[in-house]
């Protein structure tokens, strides 16, 4: 295989893996705390 087709399938499985990260830890926990803040308060 060229390198450069290696090179871009890194940069894609990392960038696809950046993504899955942040979704998982920002994108989900952000609304459940400000349904509790909701309730709480």
């Amino acid at each position: 295989m060229p390198i450069w087709f290696e090179v871009i399938a890194l940069m894609l499985v990392a960038y696809l893996l950046g993504l899955t990260i942040g979704w998982a830890l920002w994108g989900r926990a952000a609304p459940v705390q400000t349904e509790e803040t909701k309730d709480i308060t």
